[in-house]
Order: structure tokens, then sequence, then C-alpha cells
């Protein structure tokens, strides 16, 4: 742990500083928005575009660390659904945010500071294997089970539109595709180029996760905190145990690959979880409720697992 919580303490300490900047006047919901847009669009693609440069990861790219990530994460899906079904009585789109709570993981504002932070640059290239489809692959794939409970509310044509918008602007996708055909024609960067690529990457902690913080202070913990403490444990402890399971003996991936594909799968939910719910009106206040407890219970057991890896 002596390890550990030079990692730790700093990250949940400038997720807790953002709350409190979030709940403060100096922090409007127009200035989060800014934030949190300054680093979704600019900071993180930045260190992303870097990392891909700088390590050349056509050459050592692993696709079973997405295998043991997304057969992983389909399985506690279906298992979600079944159990949201059988032990709460939930139908439909409740049913759907449900089995989102437990199994999408905050990848943009938390986990890739803190991979980064543990990690460094070599931890990000399986972390960008898992991460360049994540929220494109699961968002797609809830928006479509809500549309089949609620016909209509945001429409088959709509959700396709919606889906080519996702890919042509996904701002992780373009990022992502540039600095692998950059790498690949192994273009320079004028060092003017380079200075400002590497003040925005390093940018990229502490803007992440203090608006995440700004982001959780608009939640509180309400409505059936049964729900929502039930979706904060699967995502927290059985993710991350069954993608471990496959990560470690049924893939061949390296002990970084397993640490990274692990400690992703544990971390706490995405805003996706509540932004899909509140654009349907369906489970909203579990859904908030869920990231909350998560991001909170997120200290005790990613610490556990740093601990574990390092």
């Amino acid at each position: 742990m002596a390890t550990v919580l030079p990692i730790v303490l700093p990250i949940f300490g400038l997720i807790a500083l953002g709350v409190i900047g979030g709940r403060s006047k100096f922090f409007p919901e127009r200035a989060v928005d800014g934030l949190n847009n300054f680093v979704l669009y600019v900071a993180v693609p930045a260190l992303l575009f870097r990392t891909i440069v700088r390590s050349a990861p056509l050459e050592t790219l692993n696709f079973d660390v997405a295998y043991a990530y997304y057969l992983g994460s389909f399985a506690l899906l279906g298992a979600a659904m079944v159990f949201g079904r059988g032990v709460f009585g939930l139908r439909g789109g409740e049913q759907a945010s449900f089995a989102m709570g437990c199994m999408f993981a905050n990848t943009s504002l938390l986990g890739i500071p803190l991979v980064f932070a543990a990690f460094g640059e070599a931890g990000l290239v399986p972390l960008m294997v898992i991460i360049t489809f994540h929220s494109l692959v699961f968002a797609t794939l809830f928006f479509v089970l809500h549309d089949l409970d609620q016909t209509g509310a945001i429409g088959w044509t709509a959700t396709l539109r919606m889906i080519g918008r996702m890919i042509v602007t996904n701002p992780v996708i373009i990022a992502i595709a540039a600095g692998l055909v950059w790498s690949a024609l192994r273009l320079g960067m004028p060092g003017f180029v380079a200075v400002i690529i590497d003040m925005l990457a390093e940018a990229t902690i502490p803007t992440a996760l203090f608006a995440l913080g700004a982001v959780l202070a608009g939640f509180k913990v309400a409505g059936n905190v049964n729900h929502a403490f039930t979706m904060a444990a699967v995502k927290l402890v059985i993710h991350p145990l069954i993608v471990f399971a496959l990560a470690r003996y049924v893939f061949t991936l390296t002990e970084l690959e397993v640490a990274v594909v692990t400690i992703t799968a544990a971390l706490p939910g995405g805003l996706m979880v509540f932004l899909i719910a509140q654009s349907y009106g369906v489970y909203v206040a579990r859904a908030a409720s869920s990231l909350v407890i998560g991001t909170a219970g997120g200290l005790l057991t990613l610490s556990a697992l740093l601990a574990w890896f390092t």
C-alpha cells in the first residue's frame, strides 16, 4: 500500500476538490460543461495521440486485451439483465439501465488518468485497445435496448444517425486513428507542436479528475438505494473478477495487460449510464446514485487492485 497510496490519494483528492468546486458558486453548470469538454475533446486526445506516436503500438497491439474485456463485459451484461428481471422485477428500460450500471466503466475521466498515473504510457497502449469503441459499442447497445422498450423515443433512424455521428466525431477514435496514421508514416513533429501536445497531455490527469468530481457534485443518492448499491458492487467487484479470469486463464496477455484490463473493468460506472437513463426518463435517480456510490467505493477497490498488481 505504500506504493499505491501516492497514486490513489491524489487521484481521489482531485475528485473531491472537483466535488467541492462543483458545489460552489465558482463552477456553475456551464463552467463544468466547458471543463468537461476541454478534457474529452482536447486533453485526452492529445495524451492518446502522443502515446501512440511515442510507442509505435502497431507492432505490439494485442487484441486479446479487447477479447478478454468485451467477452467478460457482455457475459456480465446478460447476467445482469437476468438478475435485474428475476430479483428486482425490472422490465424494459429499467432492466437495460440496471445492466448498464453493472458493466459500463468510466474509462475517460477516471480510467485514463488512473492507468497513466499507475503504469505510464505503457499502460495506455492496452487501454486504447479497449476504449477505442467502448462508448460507441455500449452506448449504441443501450440506446437500442431502450428503443425496443419505448418505440419511437429516439427511433431506429435516429439511432443509426447517432452511430455514424459518434464514429466520425468521437474524439478518442479520431485521436487514436490520427496517431496510428502518424506513427505508421513516421512523420516528425516540429518542436513547438510537440511542446503544445506535451502541455495538453500533461493537463489531462488534473483536469479530468477535477471535472469528474464537479460533474458528480450535481448528483445525489436517491431513489431505490438497494438497486444503486447492487449496481455499484457488481461493477466494482464482479466485473473485474470475470475479466481477470478471462485475461489470466483464457487469453494470452502479459502481466501489464492483465493488470490494465482488470483495473479498467474495476472502474466505477461512467456518466453515460446516467445520460442514457435521463434521455429516456427511466431509472434516473438510481443510475445517478450508483455513480456516486461506485466512485466512493472505487477508492477502496481500486486501491486493493493496484496494491495487488504493483
